[in-house]
């Protein structure tokens, strides 16, 4: 170890000095201790560890300080060693600079040596100059003279020449005038020059343009001077397209080429061969009608969902369906990118319209199955599938369907179910074919499953009988253990996903039309108004009977008890909605031939201007076609002009010419309107028009652009039962003039027919009973609104989606599409009667989806070719032929049914006609109570088919099974009938 240095000892000797112990003298101090301090006290002995233990902390405090000593040396040591490259650093400087001294000293007497050899230079030279000035200067004296001679001679010459340069500026001056006038002129010219040069310059471009533009003129107006509209044979695409707008802007097939060729006259062209035929033409629109169903397969395979919405109706006996599908779709603009899905949009878009043989539920998903196979094989089998290298299936359409949009029907709803069954089944479907194309499932656990299926599961799956499963051959029987197979696997995987995973593969969702919601409604509120006559006692509005059971009542009125007067009876109605039907029949009938017709129109419309300075050019509401809110319309305006029509039937009795009395329907006319009863009706129905109805219709009805969405309006449905209950409770707030507007119109609006209800406030004094009338119409409603938005409950369908099935999802709020398209179908056969549903469904389906601007945009030669040989294909089908022969076989099995059901029923009445007449009605309790379950029946048929009981009419056989239940309807019965003999009894005598 090498010696301390000076520092180390020096830092020793500090740190023994600071932390040595006290009892310790120091050995290099030489201090003498002084003696003459008084002794200090011995300190109390310490233990050995606690000196042990001292000493450790003063080690360690030494070795500490030692530390940081040490670390102060090597800094120091390290400062040191800088220090000395420093100093090295400027001795080897030093040394440079002594050389660099010895250098420039150097140099210095070279330098003072040359520049003494130099001065010495120069002053000879200096000396010598000297000399040779001074000699110089003796002959330049004499030249000098010389000189001054010639100056004087010179001047004088000088003088003369500037005389003549003056002249000569004055000379020069004058050309450079006439030089810049020449100059300003040549400039002009040659402006003009060019000028002219660019103007025959421009000339002879426009000539040579005007050549060639007459050159391409005379050609142009050679090519379409002579228009050929076909190409190697057939009619090119562009006069099949011309032939399409011709039919779309109303000509007939058959007046087409007619029409084209009156244009090509009035524009001086001349068409090279005959224009299409009527069967071309129609050949023309149905291949736009394919078209349509490649571009409604290609958007639905592009849809993340759609909707389906359709309706039926008959048709000269037949059944015909009308079917939509709403889902967003690009636009096919020019210049838009139609795989950019952010300028996709909503849209409408129209299926067709077929023939059914009925309009059950079954045969209306036999139907939609049918579309959806005819759409997925047209587009599959087309080359743009091709293309795209696409394929659909049948199931692709139920895949992609999320919802359905109907009329609150029982048949739809029913229709409803099989689709939402259809499609969990392919889901299910779906799922068994992927697990049983994923690898790691087991071999075993298959061939378990295969074990597994029965004949009754193959005869479930295929809906066959066990007879014609064995006949079925070996491949279709595979193919049906197939899909069994996969509907196996299907249902256990289906069963290990979540609730909402459940619910989101299988979403199918039910939206109803909001028009037919105010429809069902409005017969909800009118059957509660009709209740509060039993139910508070009041008098019924006056019996609006027809011909017949008029004649049968007034006839029997001596004999109330009589079976045909009370049949006549109950066979005929009154109220509010009888009038009506009345009025409808009268002033605007459906068949346009019968009743007062425009009559009415001219009538109303100038007395109305006449008395209260209404000028309204509307007819009658035209309930005679049941249109929607044409009841509460109709009230509207019997409540405020009665005194009109009463005049006006009164004018038009008086102007017969061979009676000059009233009919039996203007008789019940005047009846109903004078009945006070009657009119309140009218009054309540006019009202909850006002308030919810009319403005609930405008709320929920959009535009063709802008449809409005179901799911937009669960606030709207959910508000109106409450509203409604609100106004049921406190009726008499729509009397009130200062009731504010929230609390009188569902949208908070002021009333859509002021007069109407100013006109109902005058009138309430006259109208007995109004304020029941009002509860009673509004509390039915309200029934009837919880009843028909079961989607808008909460916790309901719509509650449950999410919000990416709502952004996907878009259901219209009205069936207006279908309920216009089934219209436009009858328009349409009215005035082309031999056109065809399909006919009419192909030219309806180019003209609503935008199809053409699908063909011009994504539809190549390949495609024209294809659609051309479908359409000849279906042509020569014989699709017609083939639903005549099912529809006849159909009416024939309906026929033989109905037969045998008649025949049965026959022999059931003839039975049942001699066991009543064998069977005594009793009414003694005593013998009721005693008898057994037949008898308690027997008694109950009197009553029921004979006696013709208001209350076990409408009670079903199903509901009347035990003793104990009949006991109680037959002793029930048997007071109405004692209530109903002794009524008659005192009608006839006037005792009881």
């Amino acid at each position: 170890m090498p010696p301390p240095s000076k520092n180390q000892a020096k830092g020793r000797k500090l740190g023994l000095s600071n932390g040595c112990d006290e009892n310790l003298a120091p050995t290099d101090s030489g201090l003498v201790p002084d003696n003459t301090a008084p002794p200090k006290p011995r300190p109390a002995p310490r233990t050995l560890k606690a000196q042990i233990v001292e000493k450790d902390i003063i080690i360690v405090q030494l070795e500490t300080r030692v530390a940081d000593l040490e670390h102060e040396v090597l800094r120091l040591q390290n400062a040191h060693q800088e220090a000395s490259r420093l100093s090295q650093t400027l001795t080897e400087r030093n040394r440079n600079l002594s050389l660099t001294n010895i250098s420039l000293n150097s140099l210095k007497r070279k330098a003072e040596t040359s520049l003494t050899d130099e001065l010495t230079k120069r002053h000879k030279r200096i000396k010598r100059l000297e000399r040779e000035r001074s000699s110089t200067k003796e002959v330049t004296s004499a030249s000098i003279s010389d000189l001054e001679e010639a100056l004087e001679q010179k001047s004088a010459c000088i003088t003369q020449l500037e005389r003549d340069l003056v002249s000569t500026h004055t000379h020069i001056l004058s050309r450079d005038s006439a030089i810049t006038v020449l100059k300003a002129d040549l400039r002009h010219k040659q402006a003009l020059i060019t000028a002219g040069r660019k103007r025959l310059s421009a000339s002879q471009k426009q000539v040579q343009r005007a050549q060639s533009s007459l050159r391409k003129v005379r050609t142009d107006y050679k090519q379409l001077r002579t228009w050929n509209p076909t190409e190697g044979g057939q009619y090119h695409s562009a006069a099949r397209k011309l032939a399409r707008d011709l039919i779309h802007a109303g000509c007939a097939a058959g007046k087409v080429a007619s029409a084209v060729q009156s244009c090509a006259e009035a524009f001086g062209i001349r068409i090279r061969r005959r224009f299409m035929s009527r069967r071309t033409v129609s050949r023309a629109i149905d291949e736009g009608g394919k078209y349509g169903e490649i571009q409604l397969g290609r958007e639905i395979l592009n849809a993340e969902g759609f909707v389906e919405s359709s309706d039926g109706t008959t048709h000269q006996g037949i059944t015909v369906e009308s079917t939509h599908i709403i889902l967003r779709v690009p636009s096919y603009a020019p210049g838009v990118d139609d795989s950019d899905k952010s300028t996709w949009k909503h849209r409408i878009r129209f299926v067709n319209v077929a023939p059914a043989l009925d309009h059950t539920a079954q045969r209306q998903f036999d139907g939609t199955l049918a579309t959806a196979t005819r759409i997925a094989d047209t587009y599959t089998r087309s080359p743009l599938a091709t293309q795209e290298q696409r394929i659909m299936d049948s199931d692709d359409y139920y895949r992609k369907k999320m919802g359905e949009h109907k009329d609150h029907a029982a048949d739809g709803k029913k229709e409803f179910n099989i689709s939402a069954e259809h499609k969990t089944d392919i889901v299910i479907r779906d799922l068994g074919r992927a697990v049983l194309d994923d690898a790691d499932i087991e071999t075993g656990r298959i061939l378990l499953t295969i074990l597994d299926i029965t004949d009754e599961d193959l005869q479930k799956a295929a809906k066959l009988s066990a007879p014609q499963l064995t006949a079925l051959p070996p491949a279709e029987r595979a193919k049906i253990s197939q899909h069994v197979l996969e509907l196996k696997m299907g249902e256990e995987k289906f069963e290990s996903l979540t609730s909402a995973q459940k619910s989101n593969c299988c979403t199918h969702v039910f939206g109803g039309c909001c028009c037919h919601k105010d429809l069902n409604v409005v017969e909800y509120g009118y059957k509660a108004v009709q209740g509060i006559y039993k139910t508070h006692g009041l008098p019924s509005p006056i019996l609006l009977a027809n011909k017949a059971n008029s004649a049968t009542i007034t006839l029997g009125a001596d004999d109330p008890t009589n079976a045909a007067v009370r049949q006549a009876m109950d066979a005929s109605s009154a109220g509010a909605i009888k009038l009506l039907q009345l009025l409808g029949a009268l002033l605007r009938h459906k068949d346009g031939e019968r009743g007062y017709q425009q009559k009415t129109a001219i009538f109303m419309r100038e007395r109305k201007l006449e008395l209260y300075e209404i000028d309204e050019p509307r007819q009658f509401p035209d309930v005679s076609n049941t249109r929607y809110g044409c009841y509460t319309y109709a009230a509207a305006e019997v409540v405020c002009f009665h005194g009109l029509i009463d005049e006006l039937v009164t004018e038009v009795v008086d102007s017969k010419t061979k009676s000059g009395q009233q009919n039996h329907v203007e008789s019940n006319i005047i009846k109903g309107l004078n009945c006070p009863a009657t009119m309140t009706e009218n009054a309540a129905l006019a009202l909850y028009g006002v308030c919810v109805s009319w403005p609930y219709m405008a709320m929920v009805r959009g535009t063709k652009d802008d449809p409005v969405n179901l799911l937009s309006l669960t606030d709207l449905h959910r508000k109106l039962p409450v509203f409604c209950t609100h106004i049921a409770s406190n009726p008499h707030i729509l009397l009130d003039s200062s009731t504010p507007m929230d609390q009188l119109t569902i949208d908070g609006e002021p009333f859509l027919d002021e007069f109407l209800v100013d006109t109902i406030r005058a009138l309430a004094s006259e109208l007995p009973n109004l304020h029941i009338a009002i509860s009673a119409m509004f509390s039915g409603a309200a029934e009837g609104w919880i009843r028909f938005t079961p989607e808008f409950h909460v916790g309901g369908t719509f509650d449950c989606l999410t919000p990416e099935q709502r952004d996907i999802l878009f259901i219209p709020s009205t069936n207006d599409a279908n309920e216009g398209m089934l219209g436009s179908f009858r328009v349409h056969m009215r005035y082309h009667p031999n056109s065809t549903a399909h006919s009419f469904s192909n030219q309806t389906r180019t003209e609503r989806n935008n199809t053409e601007a699908f063909i011009k945009k994504i539809c190549d030669a390949a495609v024209e070719k294809f659609v051309m040989r479908e359409v000849r294909k279906d042509g020569a089908s014989g699709a017609r032929a083939k639903f005549r022969k099912a529809w006849t076989a159909l009416q024939r099995e309906k026929a033989e049914k109905g037969l045998k059901r008649r025949r049965k029923s026959a022999t059931k009445k003839k039975q049942l006609a001699f066991k009543l007449a064998t069977t005594n009605l009793e009414l003694d309790i005593s013998q009721i109570n005693s008898m057994t379950s037949p008898l308690l029946k027997d008694q109950l048929q009197v009553y029921r088919d004979v006696l013709k009981d208001p209350i076990l009419v409408k009670i079903l056989w199903k509901d009347m099974k035990t003793a104990a239940e009949r006991k109680k309807l037959v002793l029930e019965a048997r007071e109405r009938e004692i209530a109903r003999r002794f009524a008659a009894h005192f009608e006839l005598t006037g005792q009881l």
